[in-house]
């Protein structure tokens, strides 16, 4: 019987819904040999379900998914058996939690600008103890009635280049691979497909990348078979996940994309080539 991992689910600490509690209830039903969380710009999720996992549930393996600039591009790297507790990583992601506070407070001012009733109380109160982003400003203003759904929000007030879009901290490639190598992790370019950011792939393996996530809901077949071959082209390890942020329409469920274990055998064996050689 095939046993499957799910490397890329997000919980309520960056934009998922489900709690890390929930997320590892999700994994023992599945009955998945590992899985990984990997909010944005955060490990708090991962780091609350490490202590509640016991040593008979799936394999945790520590994970995060970082946003970095390239050019006019926003590109999105999974970072996976790193160093939780490597100080530097910690830094680094409380600035961008810091960052991300102002960013969401400019938004907010920006559609108060507009006359849009939304306070930036009620987007703290919505996002709860996660790492504030978009979403939150998102799901704020369609429970406030002031658009008719979530992703309208994006499409008319929030997203890439509208009325009230504020960029994001600018973090390159270069300081997302060095950082994450640093920490004794590796670094996989995350959904290729989305955007066409596979274009940047030859850059980003030029500058250390590892891995690249061949199985992803927005992945059809031919998708999967480029992303291998790519892999193969450019020495890569190979991932995949459900990218489940446990909201209708936002990608799949927990486990079910099939990723096969037999992938974790290579993903390892670069994580302690890469520990060796430093």
């Amino acid at each position: 019987m095939r046993r499957f991992v799910d490397l890329h689910i997000h919980t309520n600490c960056s934009d998922g819904v489900f709690s890390p509690s929930e997320v590892l209830e999700i994994a023992r039903r599945k009955d998945l040999t590992a899985f990984s969380i990997t909010d944005h710009d955060t490990i708090r999720g991962y780091e609350t379900a490490r202590d509640l996992a016991t040593e008979d549930d799936p394999e945790l393996i520590p994970g995060l998914e970082l946003s970095v600039t390239s050019g006019d591009s926003d590109l999105h790297l999974l970072a996976y058996f790193f160093d939780p507790n490597y100080k530097p990583l910690k830094e680094t992601l409380e600035e961008f939690c810091e960052y991300r506070n102002q960013r969401a407070g400019n938004i907010v001012k920006k559609l108060n600008d507009m006359k849009i009733d939304i306070t930036f109380d009620e987007v703290i109160q919505t996002a709860g103890n996660a790492a504030i982003g978009r979403p939150h400003i998102a799901a704020t203003m369609h429970s406030k009635g002031t658009v008719a759904s979530y992703q309208l929000a994006f499409d008319k007030y929030i997203g890439n280049g509208k009325p009230a879009f504020v960029p994001k901290k600018n973090f390159t490639p270069e300081q997302a691979l060095s950082l994450i190598h640093d920490a004794g992790g590796v670094v996989v370019l995350a959904h290729p497909v989305i955007e066409d950011t596979y274009q940047h792939l030859e850059m980003l393996v030029g500058l250390g990348l590892d891995g690249i996530e061949v199985y992803h809901p927005a992945h059809k077949q031919k998708h999967i078979d480029q992303f291998k071959h790519l892999a193969e082209r450019f020495r890569l390890v190979m991932t995949g996940g459900s990218d489940s942020h446990g909201r209708e329409g936002r990608y799949g469920e927990i486990g079910s994309q099939h990723v096969p274990e037999e992938l974790m055998t290579p993903l390892r064996q670069h994580t302690r080539q890469r520990e060796e050689k430093a």
